[in-house]
C-alpha cells in the first residue's frame, strides 16, 4: 500500500504526476497505472484523477513475488506499517535461490506476514551474507525501498568482526576497489579496477590471538568487510573462504549489530540494536572481554 498527502501544489494536477513528485519511480507508476487500484480522498479514482493540496492518496498493489511461507523462528527488532528490521541468524539466506527455494528469510517473512495478517512485500534495503548474522531492513512495499535512494537519507549500519591476529592500528580507513574474481562466482577481491569500496573500522579489543573490530560501511559492496580484512592480513575468524580459520568458530565472526537511519515517511530518528549471537560471546568470553557485551547507546 502507497499512502501519502499531497503537497502544496500552484494548481490542480493529474494523480500521475502528484505519485512523480511523491518520489515514486516510473516502474512503479506503470505498475500503478495498469494494476493498481486508487483513492483519493476515500473515493475510487483513474491515474488522470485531478488531485489538489492536502487530498489523502491511498494506492494498493497486488503482492509480486510472492514466496512460500514457511515457519522459521525470527526476531524482529523493530516494525511500523513500513519497515521490518530483523535480527538475522547465522545460516540463514535472504532469498529463495535455483538451488534452494524454502529456508530461508524471506519465506519466514511470509509466514510471520500470514500469521499477522498482513498483505506486504518483502524489499531488502540491504543484504547480508547466509553466515553473517544481525539486523537486516525490510521496505514492506518497493518505493519504501526506494527512497532511501532518492531523498538521500541517513542510515548507517554498525558491524562487529573478530579477526584473526593483532589488528595494529586503533582507527582505519580502508579505501580499497573489489572486483569479482574471474574463476569464481561468488569469490570477491581487491582490485584497483573494480567499484569503490570504503570500510571505517575501529579497534575495540585485542590479544595475540584475535582482535575486535567496530566496523561501519561507506559503500556495500558484497563481502566488503571479508575482503577488506583478509586484504589487510587479518581475517575474519571462521571465514574460510577469505582465508579463516574454523577452529573457533564454524562461520565468520561478524555481525551486523546496530542500525540508525531516518525512517523515510516519518522522519524520525531510529536506532536499533541486536546483541551478539551465542557463538560470538563466547569468543569474547573466552578472550575475557565480558565487558563489552553490552547494547550500543550509540556509535562510537
Amino acid at each position: 500500500m502507497i499512502h501519502f498527502t499531497v503537497g502544496p501544489l500552484r494548481k490542480p494536477t493529474t494523480l500521475s504526476s502528484a505519485l512523480k513528485m511523491a518520489g515514486i519511480s516510473s516502474t512503479l507508476r506503470r505498475r500503478i497505472k495498469h494494476n493498481g487500484t486508487c483513492r483519493c480522498n476515500g473515493i475510487i479514482v483513474p491515474p488522470y484523477h485531478m488531485v489538489h493540496t492536502g487530498d489523502t492518496i491511498c494506492i494498493t498493489l497486488p503482492i509480486r513475488n510472492a514466496f512460500e511461507p514457511e515457519y522459521i523462528p525470527i526476531r524482529i527488532a523493530y516494525e511500523d506499517d513500513y519497515l521490518l528490521i530483523i535480527d538475522k541468524a547465522a545460516g540463514l539466506l535472504m532469498h529463495p535461490t535455483s538451488t534452494q527455494r524454502q529456508g530461508t528469510l524471506a519465506n519466514a517473512v511470509a509466514y510471520y506476514y500470514n500469521t499477522t495478517n498482513q498483505y506486504r512485500g518483502y524489499h531488502p534495503v540491504h543484504r547480508l551474507d547466509k553466515n553473517t548474522s544481525g539486523l537486516c531492513l525490510i521496505a514492506k512495499e518497493p518505493h519504501i525501498q526506494s527512497l532511501f535512494d532518492k531523498q538521500k537519507l541517513l542510515y548507517r549500519r554498525v558491524y562487529w568482526a573478530i579477526v584473526t591476529g593483532y589488528f595494529p592500528a586503533s582507527l582505519a580507513t580502508i579505501n580499497m576497489p573489489i572486483a569479482r574474481e574471474p574463476a569464481s562466482i561468488i569469490k570477491r577481491h581487491v582490485d584497483n579496477d573494480g567499484k569503490p569500496a570504503q570500510s571505517y573500522m575501529t579497534r575495540l579489543a585485542m590479544n595475540e590471538t584475535y582482535s575486535l573490530l567496530q566496523i561501519f560501511l561507506a559503500t556495500g559492496r558484497t563481502h566488503q568487510i571479508r575482503v577488506h580484512c583478509s586484504a589487510l592480513g587479518y581475517p575474519l575468524i571462521g571465514d574460510d573462504l577469505y582465508g579463516g580459520t574454523q577452529d573457533k568458530i564454524s562461520r565468520q565472526a561478524l555481525h551486523a549489530c546496530a542500525m540508525e537511519l531516518i525512517h523515510p515517511v516519518t522522519h524520525k530518528h531510529l536506532f536499533i540494536t541486536a546483541p551478539l549471537p551465542p557463538d560470538m560471546q563466547s569468543l569474547l568470553i573466552q578472550a575475557r572481554w565480558e565487558h563489552l557485551l553490552r547494547p550500543l547507546s550509540q556509535f562510537t
